[in-house]
């Protein structure tokens, strides 16, 4: 009986935790920048400095980098992708460390922004580059 009333408050305390974290607008909002990490479905690198994701289905993210990751932009590469210990919500460059693995060897990049883009923001992506 003790065990499930502390299993119910630690729940109700991590659940209190996640909605101060969450931004008050709801996710469908245009100027939410925050999504979940495990709903990421694709990305793509640009460049050496920006990188696209596709949440879901039709939300797109760009990720502006502080500095050039070199290992980036070329297809074969994969990310490396660790959210804050326990956090799954992505609101902030701190919450996401990122990664490039190249043959094995993973270069850190470090991220400046997180921006979600608008509807016609993610139609001007270019196709070859759009996740």
């Amino acid at each position: 009986m003790i065990r499930r009333a502390l299993c119910t408050l630690a729940a109700a305390a991590a659940a209190m935790a996640c909605a101060d974290a969450a931004p008050a607008q709801p996710h469908g909002d245009a100027n939410s920048n925050c999504f979940r990490l495990s709903m990421l479905s694709d990305y793509r690198g640009a460049s050496d400095k920006v990188l696209y994701l596709r949440v879901g289905v039709s939300d797109f993210y760009r990720v502006d980098l502080a500095n050039r990751c070199l290992s980036l932009p070329y297809e074969g590469n994969h990310l490396v992708l660790t959210p804050t210990p326990g956090a799954d919500l992505i609101c902030h460059p701190l919450d996401l460390d990122l990664k490039v693995s190249e043959n094995g060897v993973r270069e850190p990049c470090i991220i400046k922004s997180i921006t979600r883009l608008t509807p016609a923001e993610a139609a001007a992506i270019p196709k070859k580059v759009k996740p």
